[in-house]
């Protein structure tokens, strides 16, 4: 299929689309978009995968850019529209067949340069009360060159809550949970970013077990007039909430309190759960089948499959208890080795099938989770 696609590709392009999903192809993502832009002295592509609410990008060489898009026409779709600088083309693939409709081109080819400085949700010479106030800023809006990762991070962070955010009701305050809040850098800027950029009504808790950090918090949320924030001391598993909770999260909970406050967060009927889980330890001397033994003899190999297999399987069972899962990347690994985020949204009820899946996977392993027994304590999971 490569030669008769590579024809429609020996021209500039402005863009390409790639649509229509065969028919009983299991593909995460529905629609592919190709631009182009240059890198130092070359041109490369960008191609970006539509899943569901959210994005995904990968970049390519101009030498792959017909191997990738032949890869996708020869799996799972159907359909490409090609607008060049010349022509515009509309291919279509069927039964390993290809026809294409020539049409005059339509869009202006304009090759954008892709090596621009980065543009954040909150950026540097900006006025931003709460990273002046907590050291991450000067007063001229410069962000101090120790604090760069954690400007990093707070941005990566609000990336992650962004597109979360958009599916929540928007006619009535939103009720957030932030477990395990720590310093609250986050939290801080969790409430500037829906308070003051997204001007919408919240009602923010940030938990924490340490009383000197909860004070800390408290002062300078009082100090910056955050009013519909507030930090309380308590543990995870403790704490308890009549009303329902939009959104929870949970940054960097060690071991079990991930799992305590993914039980909790179904106990509030929470509609969004956000997790980057830290030191799994459970599974390290539980995990054991002959057939990894290669693998599992290995301290360190066995340390880092079990935290994966934990993480695994605390994403399986929220798709089985009705949520849409996705796991990605929360900060570069150079920044955290802990960078593994874990979002889960509502949409509705058990899935069998999905559960099937979970339960095939710690057989497999022969572990009994943590979270699996707390489920079932508070009835969660039947």
């Amino acid at each position: 299929m490569k030669e008769k696609i590579i024809k429609y590709f020996q021209q500039d392009i402005a863009l390409a689309v790639i649509s229509g999903l065969k028919k009983g192809v299991d593909c995460e993502f529905s629609k592919v978009t190709v631009r182009p832009f240059t890198s130092g002295d070359t041109v490369k592509y960008q191609f970006e995968y539509t899943v569901k609410a959210q994005v995904k990008h990968k970049n390519v060489s101009s030498d792959d850019l017909v191997d990738e898009i032949t890869l996708l026409m020869e799996n799972y779709f159907t359909q490409c529209m090609v607008y060049g600088k010349e022509n515009d083309f509309h291919i279509n693939c069927f039964n390993g067949k290809v026809k294409a409709k020539t049409m005059p081109p339509s869009k202006k080819v304009s090759i954008k340069a892709h090596n621009k400085k980065k543009e954040y949700i909150l950026n540097e010479g900006e006025d931003i009360d709460f990273l002046i106030y907590l050291g991450v800023m000067t007063k001229e809006g410069k962000v101090v060159k120790a604090k760069y990762n954690k400007f990093r991070q707070i941005n990566k962070y609000l990336e992650l809550l962004k597109t979360s955010l958009d599916i929540l009701p928007k006619d009535k305050p939103l009720k957030i949970v932030d477990f395990g809040c720590g310093k609250a850098y986050l939290t801080f800027a969790l409430y500037y970013y829906v308070v003051k950029i997204l001007g919408r009504q919240a009602d923010i808790t940030g938990l924490d077990l340490k009383e000197d950090v909860i004070d800390y918090c408290n002062k300078v949320a009082k100090d910056l007039n955050y009013t519909s924030l507030e930090f309380q001391k308590g543990d995870i598993k403790d704490y308890d909430r009549t009303q329902d909770v939009d959104m929870v999260i949970m940054l960097h909970a060690c071991d079990n309190a991930t799992d305590e406050g993914i039980v909790q967060s179904l106990r509030f009927n929470a509609k969004i759960i956000i997790a980057v889980p830290c030191c799994q330890h459970e599974f390290f001397k539980q995990i054991g089948n002959e057939n990894l033994q290669p693998m599992l003899q290995f301290g360190i190999l066995k340390e880092r499959f079990s935290a994966l297999a934990t993480d695994s399987l605390r994403a399986q069972i929220l798709k089985a208890l009705g949520f849409d899962v996705s796991v990605m990347e929360f900060i570069d690994t150079e920044h955290t080795p802990k960078n593994i985020a874990i979002r889960a949204i509502r949409n509705g009820g058990f899935n069998s099938k999905e559960y099937a899946s979970y339960a095939a996977f710690r057989d497999y392993l022969n572990l009994t989770p943590y979270i699996e027994r707390r489920l079932r304590e508070e009835n969660i999971l039947k």
